[in-house]
């Protein structure tokens, strides 16, 4: 697919365009030109406000990086009676609903209690709460519903999913977690995320009725659950045709898992995650995850263990459910090049998943396609087109830097985050630096020898997710771990490649260029005190969503200026 886009924004008084230009269209690359003007000096530095963040050199026409990763195409226009003033309350009310979410508990404490006390089952008080919000199960029922588990690609299968169904005319809501930069990224409507105002208004409707209706204290549902319930309401509210909802954590106990009538459900792949709460074996974790199945329901699934596949069957016959297992992207797709890794990954499952909605939905959008049969629609090819999946092996160019984002967190996906980059380096000269965090325990050196296999790295940040030493923005709060403990798991991780390196060095392979950061704000000044603007950098920032998150809020405001010549001019 060709077509021209118009350049959107101008960046700088230095003639720095974002614009896209007449090639085919992958998927999430944003390219960055430097069009003809005055030589760049050799040496540009931030410019620090007093408050600690980067003071911006020019008008607010220009886009920020937050702009680049979530709307490619350009940011929907404001509505016209929207002034500076309302905006700044729309975003006050929004943060004191997400500061109060934010004391709620977290999801994986609510399983964990789940797993340990039959009495605490985290579905049972999903409907004891979504029923104190005002609706029953059975109106939640009556939303038409693709459910999808897994450990690795669910939610991008959930997004292809979701822009497929558009390109056929359906109006979609799509359940998703964690969120990047803001939570309201989490509910959307037709692929945008929901309006700051529209998810304040429903926070506090849900919230409110559950407050009145406390037995105690602590008698509120926890942070994934409220959330939940909070999506349901929207999705009901907006009439949406089809709800894509992403599992949280596992699928046996979560509490997505209330519905009973999901006809259409998938598995994406399965790896070892949280053994602490969902089980030490592939079979475990596929038990947990197969805990989706309904009754009747048609299940597809890309799973390749024979352990797992044989759990997912044995689940399906006890509810008399069918599974089916996709092709390969390749099959429909063998001339796809330019396709984003993880579309190439989880292309057919979401293909496959729309086309069973289809299938057993009625009306104006009931399709007859035959079951799990190797074809492609134009719709399918539009969709994959157009779908964005911000933080899956994207490419964003900003400030001179060739940012990659990729929140691969096992060994499987880092391999193709890896792989992935060294496809977009391979005729590239420029500097390569990796910003790396990882939240959890398990296989963190295994990952860290990937990524030393993978690349040279002229510079190693090892962070924490803290933008700053001043954490303002309610949106990336952490739960579960204090910024000193943050700090200790960034020393650790460093340590370990550390180690990595010196076995490496007795063969004379690695040497180490890592070092550990505070912050991702401090990381991003040591860059490019390194590196002046003048050179163009490949980043690679990997091993948490969570650290993308802090990543985007600090590029938002990392702007570099060039120093002040003689006669006082830039």
């Amino acid at each position: 697919m060709r077509k021209h886009l118009r350049s959107v924004y101008k960046i700088t008084t230095r003639c720095l365009d974002v614009r896209k230009a007449y090639s085919s269209r992958r998927m999430n690359e944003i390219k960055v030109r430097l069009a003809p003007g005055p030589p760049m000096p050799k040496t540009l530095k931030p410019t620090i406000a007093c408050n600690g963040w980067p003071k911006r050199r020019d008008d607010e026409r220009r886009p920020s990086f937050a702009d680049l990763v979530f709307y490619p195409d350009g940011r929907p226009a404001m509505p016209n009676d929207q002034d500076a003033n309302s905006i700044a309350r729309e975003n006050a009310d929004y943060n004191a609903a997400i500061e109060t979410l934010t004391k709620l508990q977290g999801n994986g404490d609510s399983i964990r209690n789940s797993i340990s006390d039959k009495k605490l089952n985290s579905l049972v008080h999903t409907l004891k709460y979504l029923e104190r919000s005002g609706l029953t199960l059975e109106d939640v029922e009556k939303l038409s519903v693709i459910h999808v588990a897994g450990t690795k690609g669910k939610g991008s299968t959930c997004a292809l999913t979701e822009s497929i169904l558009r390109q056929y005319g359906a109006r979609t809501g799509f359940f998703s977690s964690p969120h990047l930069a803001t939570t309201n990224e989490r509910i959307r409507i037709n692929g945008d995320p929901l309006p700051k105002d529209k998810f304040t208004k429903y926070f506090w409707l849900v919230y409110n009725r559950m407050l009145v209706q406390r037995e105690h204290e602590k008698d509120m549902p926890a942070f994934f659950m409220f959330l939940t319930i909070v999506g349901f309401h929207v999705f009901i509210a907006e009439r949406v045709d089809v709800v894509v909802l992403e599992v949280g954590l596992g699928g046996e106990l979560d509490c997505t898992n209330i519905l009973r009538n999901v006809r259409t459900a998938g598995i994406t792949s399965l790896a070892l995650e949280h053994t602490a709460l969902l089980g030490n074996t592939l079979r475990q974790i596929a038990w947990q995850k197969a805990g989706i199945i309904k009754p009747g329901a048609h299940v597809y699934t890309h799973v390749t263990q024979p352990e797992c596949l044989q759990v997912i069957y044995e689940r399906a016959a006890e509810r008399r459910a069918q599974v089916f297992q996709v092709p390969s992207t390749d099959a429909y797709l063998q001339n796809a090049d330019g396709l984003n890794e993880y579309v190439r990954l989880n292309a057919s499952l979401a293909i496959q998943l729309t086309y069973d909605w289809l299938r057993q939905t009625t009306g104006r959008l009931h399709r007859d396609y035959p079951i799990n049969e190797r074809h492609i629609t134009s719709e399918v090819l539009r969709g994959l087109n157009a779908a964005n999946w911000p933080g899956r092996c994207q490419l964003v160019e900003y400030e001179n830097m060739r940012v990659h984002l990729d929140g691969a967190h096992t060994v499987e996906s880092i391999r193709v985050c890896c792989d992935w980059y060294q496809k977009s380096i391979r005729h590239s000269r420029n500097p390569n630096i990796l910003v790396f965090n990882r939240t959890g325990d398990s296989d963190t050196k295994a990952i860290l020898h990937v990524l030393q296999q993978a690349c040279p790295f002229d510079m190693v940040c090892f962070v924490p997710n803290l933008a700053t030493d001043q954490p303002n923005d309610p949106n990336q709060a952490n739960l579960h771990c204090s910024p000193e403990a943050q700090r200790q798991r960034a020393q650790s991780i460093a340590a370990t490649w550390q180690q990595l390196c010196d076995s490496q060095q007795q063969q004379q392979q690695q040497p180490n260029h890592g070092q550990m950061y505070n912050t991702v704000w401090d990381a991003f000044v040591a860059i490019r005190t390194r590196y002046p603007y003048h050179i163009q950098l490949d980043v690679l920032i990997t091993g948490s969503i969570h650290l993308l998150g802090a990543v985007i809020t600090v590029l938002n405001d990392f702007h570099l200026e060039a120093p002040p010549t003689k006669n006082g001019h830039t």
